[in-house]
């Protein structure tokens, strides 16, 4: 009899130690088996150098659009790279007359057209010194697989010997559960000597990408304002275990001016889940399909994080912008073809340039497209509902607040009158006045007074 109860003993222990080091290994997610089949008509750029822009030294040239930044609807930002063969990204291309290469941009909205003349350009370089600090967080659920995670933990060290000395950078590892193995730094050796090249061990559950992303966030909260802050995610499947909404890391990372660079591996992916980061946040989407691309995609991301070209200009309308932009070389073109939606979220700002005769609520006819494109945005949003919000600058023909506040009022009611008589129900716009209670530029100086008489919209409802 005690033969039996040892035997059922030794038995029990044995099948205690397993399940604690099955524990250890994560549980979850069974591992691919082979590399996902590229599309057709994948042809990926891939990023690997920095070269001078020399008019007669281009091969294959091609404008990049590789971020776009709408959070404010009435601006619009992209991040573009000029590259060459595929490879280098061209730098300079704005000094001097080189400038006058960025010829054409032109914006489609509702069937209509417009020649972008007012833009703004300006060139960011890896030259130029400017700080980086860099947060990759990287897969290690059960499907990535021991090979593949080896694969990209071979691929960071590279990464990290290589970058520049000022730029910090933070190892995050994650699959259900979130490890910071190497705190953001500029020291590389410190980066490395903590971070773990031994494939899934400890890991293999299932995925927390949005946890995950937080704890990058948590990490570029660490380091200084002058830092450009950025995000490197990838993923190799779905989000099955964040307790993060997407919405409230997009949230965060806006509130801390960090951009979401995000990559998607394979074909078992969640669709837009992860370029809704990128598309939200600035950053750059990458969608690859073999192990071997891994090192390519991060040394692509970190020569884009570092060199850019960013374009800026105020769109006239609200919607789904398409846009045309094109490089005129001299001996060859490059053009690129992309979308932009400038629709606000619920509860962002837009502006309206609404303008109004003197000490008058009545609107200038010079407003209608103006009009026009707040109509078309809640034409195209049937259950849209907003509040409408008048301000003046503090200058008035008597000189009283409250006159400047029932103006205001005046002026917001006016915007919905006209609204309605385009047949949007009066329900769906609500109004208030401000008077010149939230000045947004200086009211000593006429164009400070200018910026201050402004119109407003706050989406409640979309």
């Amino acid at each position: 009899m005690k033969r039996i109860y040892s035997i059922f003993f030794a038995f029990s222990l044995l099948s205690l130690t397993l399940s604690s080091c099955a524990s250890l290994i994560g549980e979850g997610e069974p591992a691919a088996q082979n590399d996902a089949v590229p599309p057709p008509d994948y042809n990926p750029i891939f990023i690997r150098s920095v070269k001078p822009y020399n008019p007669n030294d281009i091969s294959k040239p091609a404008v990049v659009v590789s971020a776009i930044d709408a959070s404010s609807p009435n601006l619009i930002k992209m991040k573009v790279n000029f590259t060459d063969n595929d490879l280098y990204h061209l730098s300079g291309a704005i000094q001097g007359n080189n400038k006058k290469i960025w010829c054409e941009i032109i914006d489609s909205i509702n069937g209509k057209a417009r020649v972008i003349k007012n833009f703004t350009i300006e060139e960011i370089s890896e030259t130029d010194n400017t700080k980086a600090a860099i947060a990759i967080v990287m897969d290690h659920s059960g499907s990535m697989g021991d090979d593949r995670a080896m694969v990209v933990q071979n691929a960071i060290e590279p990464l990290v010997m290589n970058k520049f000395s000022n730029d910090m950078m933070s190892l995050i590892k994650y699959d259900d559960r979130i490890v910071t193995e190497s705190a953001i730094s500029t020291r590389s050796t410190d980066l490395l000597s903590s971070f773990k090249k031994d494939g899934l061990l400890g890991y293999g559950g299932m995925t927390a990408i949005a946890n995950g992303i937080q704890a990058g966030i948590d990490e570029l909260r660490k380091v200084p304002s002058s830092y450009a802050k950025a995000i490197v995610v990838f993923t190799d499947g779905w989000d099955n275990s964040s307790t993060i909404s997407k919405s409230a890391i997009i949230k965060n990372a806006k509130d801390n001016r960090i951009s979401i660079n995000s990559v998607d591996f394979g074909s078992n992916i969640n669709k837009d889940y992860m370029k809704h980061f990128s598309d939200s946040t600035g950053g750059v989407y990458h969608h690859i399909y073999r192990t071997d691309e891994f090192k390519l995609v991060f040394d692509d991301l970190y020569k884009r994080i570092k060199n850019h070209y960013l374009i800026s200009f105020k769109p006239k309308e609200y919607g789904l912008h398409k846009i045309k932009l094109k490089l005129c070389l001299p001996k060859d073109s490059a053009v690129t073809y992309f979308t932009i939606d400038n629709t606000p979220d619920i509860g962002s700002i837009g502006t309206l340039s609404i303008n109004f005769d003197f000490n008058k609520a009545s609107i200038q006819k010079d407003s209608e497209d103006e009009i026009e494109s707040i109509l078309g945005l809640m034409k195209a949003y049937p259950s849209m509902v907003i509040e409408l919000h008048g301000h003046t600058d503090s200058l008035n023909s008597t000189g009283d607040k409250d006159y400047n506040l029932k103006l205001s009022q005046k002026r917001a009611d006016a915007v919905k009158q006209a609204l309605v008589k385009k047949g949007i129900d009066a329900s769906r716009i609500l109004t208030k006045g401000f008077g010149d209670s939230k000045p947004i530029a200086d009211n000593t100086t006429e164009d400070g007074r200018y910026k201050n008489r402004r119109t407003e919209f706050i989406i409640l409802k979309k």
